[in-house]
């Protein structure tokens, strides 16, 4: 009698062991597929950070540019003699480049931010 409650004793004993077995190797493969997934999240991440680098770069070249092309106007209203009517336009001029300097220098906060 002992030995058949024996045998009882080791088929449970068995049968856990083979159910945590699988638990384990069922985990193991949730855990490898999220990994996979993660990498391949952190390559897209990497994708935008570079793409956000590069809009951030051109919005700063654009800005730079606008400064200087605004600078040449003040330095040109300054030395040369023009009509009242020229300096007016070239004011004008001056102040929808600021505007846009304006715009892009907001557009690259909001991309930092």
């Amino acid at each position: 009698m002992e030995l058949a409650l024996r045998d009882k004793v080791m088929l449970k004993l068995k049968n856990e062991i083979k159910n945590n077995k699988n638990n384990v190797l069922e985990h193991l493969n949730k855990l490898n597929k999220t990994t996979d997934e993660n990498k391949f999240l952190a390559g897209i991440k990497n994708d935008y950070e570079k793409y956000k680098t590069h809009i951030i770069d051109e919005k700063t070249k654009q800005k730079e540019f606008l400064q200087l092309l605004v600078e040449y106007i003040e330095r040109t209203v300054e030395k040369s003699k023009i009509t009242d009517e020229m300096n007016q336009q070239a004011l004008l001029e001056q102040n929808k480049i600021l505007s846009q300097i304006n715009i892009i220098k907001n557009d690259i906060d909001e991309i930092i931010n």
